[in-house]
């Protein structure tokens, strides 16, 4: 049954590519000999989204301990995402706390670390949606509407959780309280500003794509498109965004005038090379996961050494 799930995310894409090319064949057809002669482009785009990547682990970097280099939380960045695409559940938020426990955090500062950094991406996502928005020529204000109230309301939650400082807690929460305390107001607003711009360099995906497709879209349409799919994902209706992640794109490039066949085109072609960008990024879960191992056969090494000391 978990193979089953695991295999759903392709098979999904491989069916959404196949759906995009009986819509737009020659446009496909187009994309891909553009790719071909310029190789450059999707370098460039892909190089943009990496620096996306790169963004978020600096704007982690104010949420962990100094000690935490930041390209270990790179790492663990590209990990997560493998995870997240490879495996039946999302497993990437939880390789991100195990990582951070593996260089001394206690689970719960790790989970607080964790759980602060993507707040800040989901209102770097709403705070850039809501700039793009107008000069991508949106009108409905309402479709922002609902997930800005749910990233302000779990602000607030978490506002008044760490300032209740009379308010007695267990053990495990304590501890959280006690983590989200440490963190500086302005921290966060750093956190949030450089997780914006990280979603404003991964709509160069889309753009490198339009293009091989022959579309002509601003810069603020394809980041306002690329935010509103992945805002769309926000919800786990399906595996891996299948359809959401499209139906969210095409919403938005069908108001700028892109024909929908296009438009789902792009958006298909785009999810796809996402995905593979993902599994790419197998070398660095398969690093954490080595360096995992190593670290608890040396653990069970010590344990022994004791339990045989202690004998004799």
């Amino acid at each position: 049954m978990k193979l089953l799930r695991a295999l759903l995310v392709p098979a999904g894409l491989l069916a959404l590519l196949g759906l995009a090319l009986a819509l737009r064949p020659e446009g496909l057809r187009e994309a891909a000999l553009y790719a071909a002669r310029n190789p450059a482009g999707l370098l460039a785009a892909l190089a943009a989204y990496t620096a996306a990547f790169g963004l978020r682990a600096l704007a982690w970097r104010p949420l962990v301990p100094d000690g935490v280099r930041t390209f270990r939380l790179f790492s663990l960045l590209m990990a997560a995402l493998f995870l997240n695409h490879a495996t039946p559940a999302k497993a990437g938020d939880l390789a991100r706390v195990y990582g951070l426990v593996r260089t001394g955090m206690g689970w719960t500062g790790a989970a607080a670390s964790v759980a602060l950094a993507r707040l800040a991406d989901l209102a770097g996502l709403l705070v850039v949606l809501g700039c793009f928005w107008p000069f991508a020529g949106g009108t409905r204000w309402d479709l922002l509407a609902v997930p800005a109230a749910v990233a302000a309301l779990a602000t607030l939650a978490i506002l008044v959780f760490s300032r209740s400082r009379r308010l007695p807690l267990p053990g495990p929460l304590a501890a959280a309280r006690r983590s989200l305390q440490e963190v500086r107001p302005r921290a966060l607003l750093t956190v949030t500003g450089l997780a914006a711009l990280a979603w404003v360099l991964e709509a160069g995906i889309l753009v490198y794509v339009l293009r091989a497709l022959g579309v002509e879209v601003s810069l603020a349409g394809a980041v306002a498109a690329t935010c509103f799919a992945v805002l769309a994902t926000a919800v786990p209706l399906a595996p891996g965004g299948l359809g959401t992640y499209e139906a969210g794109m095409v919403l938005v490039l069908a108001g700028l005038g892109v024909p929908a066949g296009t438009a789902f085109a792009a958006a298909a072609v785009s999810h796809a090379l996402k995905y593979l960008y993902a599994l790419g990024a197998a070398p660095f879960a398969a690093a954490e996961g080595a360096a995992s191992l190593r670290e608890r056969s040396k653990d069970g090494r010590r344990t022994g050494a004791d339990e045989a000391r202690v004998e004799v």
